[in-house]
């Protein structure tokens, strides 16, 4: 069973789950119901997407990650697709007892990440963007139990999030160079080379960081978001350094920061 759960990356799911009861929160709810709910149905998405694309992506990770359960032969290609099908199963299952919005965005997010993980990943810009939307939309979803208006109340933590997924994912293509060429991917870094690639990553950091200026979020938001803004400004450091590993090492602990920000701003919420 633990070959499994590595499968799923729990830590990513964690951290998914968390950004789907801070969305919740920052919209006013307390119940204990559907915060689990949402949590679980969250992480189970997230570990679906997560295994298939280990099953999809095994050719490539023989040369870039040996150590994945699949490439390093722990599981079958089988198992770990039928593994990720259950999981896509239940948290679609789980969305569903939220309302209809939670249970579209369960559903369309299980079909982007399955098509991500068969064949977007290989195509121009689009791979990076699903991932981006789909790193942001677990705020949106936790927004979701209160409808449009939830969702519309959280497009600033979804918005900064998609564009630091999004400068990382670039990175992360920039690194991988070697193992996408072989597998015949067409990732920025290979279509339009590093420089290029390092530049447009930058850009979206940089925007992620101006964005990041919420005064109505609170003096804790501020002062929390303000250290995620030195990693992300890093990571830009890190780009004009050539430092694929090195951004995108920054990108993620930025993230992680900023996500402690707008979980202040959302306890800021919840208790005025």
């Amino acid at each position: 069973m633990k070959v499994f759960l590595e499968l799923m990356r729990p830590f990513n799911c964690l951290m998914a789950g968390v950004a789907a009861i801070i969305g919740l929160l920052m919209v006013g709810g307390r119940d204990v119901q559907p915060a689990v709910l949402i949590f679980l149905a969250v992480f189970l998405v997230t570990g679906a997407g997560n295994a298939v694309n280990d099953y999809y992506d095994r050719e490539i990770d023989a040369v870039n990650r040996p150590d994945r359960p699949v490439p390093g032969g722990r599981v079958t290609p089988k198992q770990a697709l039928m593994w990720s099908y259950a999981l896509f199963a239940a948290g679609c299952i789980l969305a569903g007892l939220l309302n209809w919005f939670c249970l579209v965005i369960a559903v369309a997010n299980s079909a982007l990440l399955y098509l991500y993980a068969r064949n977007l990943k290989t195509t121009l810009l689009m791979g990076n963007i699903c991932v981006a939307y789909l790193t942001g939309s677990t705020f949106l979803f936790g927004g979701a139990v209160q409808g449009f208006a939830g969702m519309a109340a959280v497009l600033i933590p979804f918005s900064l999030s998609s564009l630091a997924t999004m400068s990382r994912e670039i990175m992360k293509d920039v690194e991988d160079m070697e193992g996408d060429s072989r597998a015949g991917a067409r990732t920025l870094p290979i279509l339009a080379g590093e420089r290029l690639s390092g530049v447009v990553a930058a850009i979206f950091a940089l925007i992620a960081v101006v964005l990041s200026y919420q005064p109505g979020y609170g003096t804790a938001y501020l002062g929390i978001v303000a250290i995620a803004d030195v990693f992300l400004a890093g990571s830009v450091w890190k780009i004009v350094r050539k430092d694929a590993s090195g951004s995108q090492r920054a990108l993620k602990l930025g993230m992680a920061v900023a996500l402690l920000a707008f979980l202040a701003a959302a306890l800021r919420h919840a208790l005025i």
